[in-house]
């Protein structure tokens, strides 16, 4: 079985954690997080399991984008 949503779980975890300093480039990934959650919200309330799909895997760019760049391979 497919386990949806954990990519946006991850997310969630992310924008809750503090960067001290906090890279110029978090803001923006921030709001975008948070929109995707938002969305993932309305999707699971409405029981939208195609839309929750494509918003995990946008989770998981966000994700793999945020670890990247926290790891110096990107700024």
């Amino acid at each position: 079985m497919e386990t949806i949503g954990k990519n946006i779980e991850l997310m969630q975890e992310m924008v809750q954690t503090f960067l001290d300093p906090p890279p110029s480039w978090i803001r923006k990934w921030q709001t975008e997080a948070e929109h995707v959650l938002f969305l993932a919200g309305n999707a699971r309330q409405s029981s939208d399991d195609e839309q929750l799909r494509m918003l995990d895997a946008e989770a998981k760019r966000l994700v793999d984008s945020r670890l990247e760049r926290l790891s110096g391979r990107k700024t």
